[in-house]
């Protein structure tokens, strides 16, 4: 996906401000929190106004009452008007959700009687799809349509619906042919709620926003309600359904209540302690995984690309995320969150506890969501691969070229040389291409998920980083661009045990180091930085098993040594890089052994069945399958901020990926039982490549730690 932001999103943000902050927006707000209808507080008011401003459909054509930008300026709508407190499920229901899919598929009248009004929110809409006794199976409804002279009549109870007291009318999903099968019988209709025989009751509910009740009785309108064709209603809900559940209203409320928990935790005047602030990058770094998640998602839908599936998982993982940092909120800040006090931070996490049990529920719940994820990823049927951030041509053909390197024989870093590895993407200084951090990601993906992780790479690749603009001979950084030699860096967790002797040479012990052949070392220790140029004579390289991977251990006994001057700005911004390609090696390990998982269990016969029909085992699979993706769109933005030299939270990006390899290899490891133990499998080979990789730059508490510093 692009992560770039138009600029026309940054103008429409900066107008979205001034709107929200307006008098006027201030005073109709009060209103709704005032609550004068004894209900959820009528919002309907406050939307006129804010649609006669142009904000609410951003994303929709000019001439549907539109301002024709790209799905950006909807995500920074939704996400100023849950920081200003303007309550969004009617805009989300209304706009979002029915005017989508008025624009989607309904006709020419249509859309041009009721979209002009959705968008100025003088007509709203809701959505009336579940029954008191189908929940989540929307198939197996039970209220009527029959056809008469004059049109259809309409028989009926909907409920657990929201916002159907404040909505015009009703996109309603009923049964016109009894006699099909329950998918082909089903058709919408927009039908207005002030229609004879329509009644609406609210029910109470643990959130401030109440259910509804809705009752239809011999409810009578026209052709021109139908929407879409007769008995296609079905085919609509399921492309509603890629649209509604984007996740972004979740993500949204989920970022608000975050920083709602940080302004309490500054307001109290101490510093949160490590285990709070550690919660909070954790958090912080989920939810930007939640927002691309949904991007992609809203990005698909422009592009005409929707897909169910990724849709679904969209919606699970925001929705999780919000609702955890609701309960997180507890732990944060303790039991005052249980009472509502005066200031407005103070309500809404209070009633932010009370509304998060819904959000894995509401939009369709989160046991559904996995289901239709595990059903197209997991099962023989399914196991396509998520799209993923789309690769400009040059690292295309860096993953293709890689890729054709992983079949030959021969020393691995030589062949990588032979495609311009590591020089594409080593500094400009000391000969190399320069193209980026973005070429790395790649490289370091596709070794991971070949179970290769070449450790050298990277330990080089760090190393010409750190000796950027440095004095280095030819020779040895012309060794190192080619791959015949390596550079490793001594003390990237810290100063090392090498120590510096007043004559200015080095003595001690390195920690377990890539396997190579060392054509240069940079050395970190408590006196500063230095250089040494390995000699056999002062310079001891012992070659051993570390957890059953091979590694490489040198001794410094006398090694003459040069200071470099590496200032913090420089080490700062090496370690960032390091992290992020040690990021894309896990994750490439991580997506490797879960493919090699999904294949097991598809073949794996137990108790006459195979594993994946069971679902506890279909659904563990493809929920580490969607994590990975949100944490492949984490890991791409950090790559494209880093070689822009915004923040890249590398850290935090490295500690999640770090996580999730994991949780991957002990999973695949348990779900192959026995056969996963054996030395030599697949699963017992990443899970100790993992063991290492996931540690090599610190482990993830201590990343996490970096990360909330």
């Amino acid at each position: 996906m692009d992560f770039d932001v138009p600029q026309e999103t940054a103008d429409f943000a900066a107008e979205v401000e001034r709107v929200l902050r307006s008098p006027e927006t201030a005073r109709l707000l009060q209103d709704v929190h005032a609550r004068a209808d004894g209900m959820d507080g009528d919002v309907r008011p406050l939307y006129r106004h804010l649609g006669a401003a142009g904000i609410l459909a951003p994303s929709w054509p000019t001439g549907y009452g539109g301002r024709g930008l790209d799905y950006t300026a909807t995500v920074t709508l939704l996400e100023q008007l849950v920081a200003h407190g303007i309550p969004q499920n009617l805009y989300c229901i209304s706009v979002q959700n029915v005017g989508s899919l008025i624009l989607a598929s309904g006709d020419e009248r249509q859309r041009r009687t009721l979209l002009p009004a959705m968008a100025s929110a003088e007509t709203t809409a809701c959505i009336l799809f579940t029954e008191p006794t189908n929940g989540s199976d929307l198939a197996a409804l039970q209220t009527t349509a029959v056809r008469d002279d004059d049109g259809w009549v309409i028989n009926g109870r909907k409920t657990y619906n929201l916002k159907s007291a404040y909505a015009d009318f009703a996109l309603i999903a009923v049964r016109t042919d009894p006699q099909s099968n329950q998918y082909e019988g089903i058709t919408l209709f927009l039908v207005p709620l002030d229609a004879p025989g329509v009644v609406i009751r609210p029910i109470p509910s643990l959130a401030n926003e109440q259910f509804h009740d809705i009752w239809f009785t011999d409810v009578r309108v026209g052709d021109d309600a139908v929407f879409g064709r007769p008995g296609a209603g079905w085919s609509l809900i399921t492309q509603m359904f890629a649209a509604e559940r984007t996740g972004l209203d979740y993500y949204a409320r989920g970022r608000h209540w975050l920083n709602m928990i940080a302004e309490r935790l500054d307001a109290d005047g101490r510093r949160p302690g490590d285990v709070t602030r550690v919660g909070l990058a954790k958090h912080r770094t989920r939810l930007a995984a939640s927002k691309l998640l949904s991007c992609q998602v809203m990005q698909n839908l422009q592009d005409g690309n929707a897909d169910i599936a990724e849709s679904s998982f969209a919606k699970w993982h925001c929705s999780e995320t919000g609702q955890r940092i609701a309960w997180w909120a507890l732990d944060a800040l303790g039991p005052d969150v249980l009472v509502p006090g005066p200031g407005a931070g103070d309500r809404i996490l209070e009633a932010a506890l009370r509304e998060s049990p819904g959000v894995t529920i509401s939009g369709g719940a989160s046991e559904v969501m996995i289901d239709i994820l595990s059903s197209a990823r997991v099962y023989d049927a399914g196991g396509v691969a998520a799209p993923g951030p789309a690769l400009d041509p040059v690292q295309q053909r860096l993953r293709e070229a890689v890729d054709a390197v992983l079949t030959r024989t021969g020393d691995l870093s030589e062949q990588l040389g032979t495609i311009g590895v590591p020089a594409l993407s080593a500094p400009a200084s000391l000969g190399g291409a320069a193209l980026g951090l973005g070429a790395d990601i790649v490289v370091n993906d596709r070794l991971g998920h070949a179970l290769q992780p070449l450790g050298c790479y990277r330990d080089t690749a760090f190393a010409l980083d750190l000796l950027d603009g440095a004095d280095v001979p030819a020779d040895i950084v012309g060794g190192l661009l080619d791959g015949t030699g390596h550079g490793v860096v001594i003390g990237a967790r810290g100063p090392s045990g090498v120590r510096v002797k007043g004559d200015g040479t080095l003595w001690g012990e390195s920690e377990p180091l890539p396997r190579s052949t060392v054509g240069l070392c940079v050395v970190r220790t408590d006196e500063g930085w230095h250089l040494v140029l390995p000699d056999p004579a002062t310079c001891l390289v012992d070659a051993f098993e570390h957890f059953g991977t091979p590694a490489t251990r040198i001794r410094f006994d006398g090694a003459a040594a040069e200071p470099l001057r590496i200032t913090e700005e420089r080490w700062s911004r090496a370690l960032d890089a390091a992290r992020l390609r040690q990021a894309a090696l896990l994750l490439g390990i991580a997506d490797r052994i879960l493919e090699v998982a999904r294949a097991h269990v598809n073949t794996r016969i137990q108790s006459g069945r195979p594993l994946v029909e069971r679902q506890t085992v279909a659904h563990r699979l493809a929920t580490l399958m969607g994590e990975g993706d949100g944490w492949r769109l984490v890991l791409h933005r950090a790559a494209w901020q880093f070689d822009r030299d915004e923040d890249a939270s590398a850290a935090s990006v490295l500690a999640a990926l770090a996580e999730h390899a994991q949780v991957a290899s002990r999973t695949a490891l348990q779900l192959h039982g026995v056969r996963g133990m054996l030395a030599h499998s697949t699963t017992a080979t990443a899970y100790r490549q993992v063991s290492v990789e996931s540690t090599r730059l610190g482990s993830p508490a201590d990343l996490w730690l970096a990360a909330a510093a």
